[in-house]
């Protein structure tokens, strides 16, 4: 039989978009490097059967090398023909043949203008590595003595052969670059697929990798994802990657969405790359009729990891900020916007902490739920602090009105960056490698801010709060106790103006001031709590502080009093110093 190839040259035009270029982080529409995938060669094996390599696998395993096959067997005819129990061998450089076995759940026919995925596994023997570089498909006849072999077809298989241990192609075709849009080759899906993304963190069992993929559906009818699979790779290691989502991912037509992969790696572990690979399955039974299914993956594309992050622009204080177009976390009628991110220096408890707060307001006609979102500061130096949100923040946000959410970030001494990478992430639950609904972290928008200069006592911002501490004074008094011992008090008159933002609501959960004592030697007198709304709040004009049951046995001379900002968070209270009173 006269063996027929034709090449379906098919070049897919793809579209890519910048991860980050500037404000608003993640824009739509911004053109990258346009990546080209050329179709797989397609096999005339008669008038109406073509044949697809979809992928050979070559992997050393305990028990020998492990050698694996998919192919797609393609009816064009309008009927439906038998496919026949066809033999699939596979030829090494040095002339050596192994036939492998046929898939027990292989189909023995193919319906009218549809195709069918064949699958061979074979295990070899041997302790070292196979190189493959023929693949070759028979038409056995056993009807007939000595049987008859008809070839259908024979094809180099250097460009498709994936070695599972290395995590590498045999013949290494050009990596996908970070961001650039593409399709899986030789996967029956129009699906595109982009890397958007890529978030690491630490756990007790080591990092986590969240890769996220933005996939399109380009067609015209609605398309599951196929089971595709991302793995890690470093430069001595692979890691397997796992999809967050557990439900089936169905795209309606013209549809986008997000899709999470996460890479579980060693605690020291740096990704040079990411491979994407199908998993095939394999069943065969035995002697007693036991089925046993195997499974087995083939490499199909090597994605570069994303280089450092260029320069974005300077982000601009209470701008509505531009979240990813397919986020499904802020409402389309939420305005999200940074208003404050102050640094100070915490001496007494050796370190810095950084405050942000974000302002959400609803331009909706209904109550919208206040989105639990995350937040994280990454240095220009490469390190990343993890924001505590405030406890109890308001739960819903009532049409025309605003709401404060607060963050706090525990910084070393040694961070001194006055500007910073702000990440807004999302959490996304799923089960993977046999955990129980684990939550991974997402970055949604991300963007370059500048750390507020500090501020004196006179003109402090507590947004939606302007506070100006106009005057002072500490005052002592000795009060005689039940028993010999005396009683010391202070008291601390304030002359201070507030200034609300009327657009701004504000409840019990809002930050609080700290007023706290301190002597000559920095010992802490005692401290007491204000909030800004409630019966003991803070108001406008002069107030009385009184300090009692003191931790002194005496009265004391130039007593300080540092006023703090309080917020307590999930990892308990935390105070960023706004002023000292001398």
């Amino acid at each position: 039989m006269k063996i027929q190839f034709k090449q379906a040259a098919m070049t897919l035009v793809l579209s890519s978009a910048l991860l980050m270029t500037g404000l608003p982080a993640f824009a739509e529409g911004t053109d990258a490097a346009v990546a080209q995938t050329v179709a797989a060669p397609v096999y005339q094996i008669s008038d109406s059967l073509q044949v697809v390599i979809e992928g050979v696998s070559s992997e050393k395993t305990a028990n020998g090398v492990r050698l694996g096959s998919v192919i797609r067997i393609i009816n064009t005819s309008n009927q439906t023909l038998r496919i026949p129990d066809y033999e699939l061998k596979v030829k090494t450089t040095d002339g050596t043949i192994y036939t492998l076995r046929p898939s027990s759940s292989n189909a023995h026919g193919v319906q009218p203008e549809s195709e069918v995925e064949l699958t061979y596994l074979k295990v070899i023997n041997r302790q070292t590595e196979v190189d493959l570089s023929n693949l070759s498909l028979i038409d056995v006849n056993y009807d007939v003595y000595p049987k008859q072999e008809t070839l259908l077809l024979s094809a180099p298989i250097d460009g498709v052969v994936w070695n599972g241990n290395r995590g590498e192609f045999k013949k290494a075709p050009g990596s996908i670059k970070w961001g650039e849009t593409f399709s899986i080759p030789t996967v029956a899906s129009p699906l595109q697929y982009k890397t958007v993304d890529i978030t690491r963190s630490n756990s007790n069992e080591g990092a986590v990798y969240v890769v996220k993929l933005l996939v399109t559906n380009p067609n015209d009818q609605a398309e599951t994802l196929p089971a595709i699979e991302l793995d890690g790779k470093s430069k001595t290691n692979l890691y397997a990657g796992k999809q967050v989502e557990s439900d089936p991912v169905v795209l309606d037509a013209g549809q986008s969405k997000y899709v999470h992969y996460a890479i579980h790696a060693d605690m020291d572990t740096v990704l040079s790359s990411i491979n994407v690979l199908t998993s095939e399955s394999f069943t065969q039974a035995d002697a007693a009729g036991n089925v046993k299914t195997s499974a087995f993956t083939i490499g199909k594309l090597n994605v570069e990891m994303p280089g450092a992050a260029g320069a974005t622009g300077s982000y601009t204080y209470g701008t509505p900020i531009t979240f990813e177009k397919w986020n499904d976390v802020i409402n389309q009628d939420l305005d999200v916007a940074l208003v404050e991110l102050h640094v100070t220096d915490n001496k007494d408890q050796g370190s810095k902490v950084a405050f942000a707060k974000f302002t959400l307001t609803n331009k909706g006609v209904s109550d919208i739920p206040v989105p639990a979102f995350q937040t994280m500061l990454s240095s220009p130096t490469g390190y990343d602090y993890t924001g505590s949100r405030q406890n109890d923040a308001q739960k819903s946000i009532a049409p025309g009105t605003s709401t404060v959410v607060s963050y706090a970030f525990v910084l070393p001494v040694s961070e001194t960056s006055d500007t910073y990478t702000m990440k807004v992430q999302n959490e996304i639950k799923g089960q993977t490698g046999g955990e129980s609904k684990p939550a991974f972290k997402s970055t949604i928008a991300s963007y370059q801010v500048a750390v507020q200069e500090p501020e004196d006592r006179h003109e402090i911002s507590l947004y939606p709060y302007k506070v100006n501490l106009k005057d002072y004074m500490l005052s002592q008094i000795t009060v005689p106790g039940q028993t010999i011992a005396l009683n010391y008090t202070y008291k601390l008159q304030l002359y201070m103006d507030l200034v609300r933002d009327p657009k701004v609501l504000v409840d019990n959960s809002f930050s609080k001031l700290k007023f706290e004592l301190v002597d000559r030697s920095g010992t802490i007198l005692g401290s007491k709590i204000f909030p800004f709304t409630g019966t003991d709040r803070l108001v406008n004009g002069k107030q009385t502080l009184t300090f009692s049951n003191l931790t002194t046995d005496q009265l004391q001379n130039n007593v300080l009093v540092n006023v703090y900002e309080v917020l307590n968070t999930p990892s308990g209270e935390v105070d960023r110093l706004i002023a000292e009173l001398k």
